[in-house]
């Protein structure tokens, strides 16, 4: 998902949701870190961690529905594309009063056999989420390992490989093609759905100054340590529902 400043954050009537964390160091520890012991820049290892798990964070309630920790989570997409997109309030709009509003869905459950209705709805709601001969499609669809295992499936009496260096061992299966989209998954994805997106009207907005910004190094009283506090202020933002989807209840 592409990200955004508050520019564009501006025109939508979505709230801002804030992560923070901390980074300590003691003087014990910046004592060793020194001199010919160094082997690698401590504060800064943990820093890249806390990072790290910042990246962990904003994924996980990216695909969440914004109700987790008593709603101070970003609205991910169980909100945005929603399973169920006539009800709710999104972005201050009642999905069930405005019907422009409302996302994409179809349901993929199977008839007979596993997966055998995947293909045929991830197609109508592809084609719903775009806008024919004007050119807006979704460019990437997310879902979980499974059901992106069950599409990978369906492919294989048409697979082959149509370079030489594939073919050669260096094939890379992290992601497929549906029509002109990326397709992949991600562990956090919610079980039974695949979404089709475009990060033209989806975004991760955030407040100008203040993505991943570090403040000055704070020593608490009666401690002998340093304490550095990280934190955004984002949220994930649409600007037209109606051009993404969900594929719901994948069997």
């Amino acid at each position: 998902i592409s990200t955004t400043r508050q520019d564009v954050f501006d025109r939508a009537e979505f709230s801002w949701k804030e992560i923070a964390g901390t980074v300590v160091q003691s003087e014990l520890e910046s004592a060793i870190n020194q001199g010919s012991a160094k082997k690698f820049d401590l504060l800064d290892a943990k820093l890249k961690n806390l990072r790290s798990s910042f990246d962990s964070t904003i994924n996980t309630a990216c695909f969440a529905d914004g109700t987790g920790s008593s709603s101070k989570e970003i609205g991910g997409l169980q909100l945005i594309v929603a399973t169920a997109p006539s009800t709710g309030t999104v972005g201050g709009i009642n999905r069930a009063s405005f019907s422009f509003w409302r996302n994409q869905q179809t349901s993929g459950a199977k008839t007979t056999s596993a997966y055998d209705n995947l293909r045929a709805t991830m197609r109508t709601v592809y084609n719903q989420s775009s806008n024919g001969v004007a050119g807006q499609h979704p460019k990437f669809a997310v879902t979980t390992r499974t059901v992106f295992e069950g599409y990978e499936g369906l492919l294989l009496a048409n697979e082959r490989f149509t370079d030489k260096t594939t073919g050669e061992g260096g094939f890379k299966n992290e992601t497929l093609k549906f029509k002109g989209a990326l397709l992949s998954y991600d562990n956090d994805a919610p079980s039974g759905v695949l979404y089709f997106l475009n990060p033209k009207f989806l975004k991760l907005a955030y407040a100008k100054g203040h993505w991943y910004k570090a403040s000055p190094a704070v020593e608490p009283a009666h401690q002998t340590a340093r304490v550095f506090k990280v934190h955004a202020i984002c949220n994930l933002i649409s600007t037209n529902a109606r051009m993404l989807g969900c594929v719901t209840a994948i069997t």
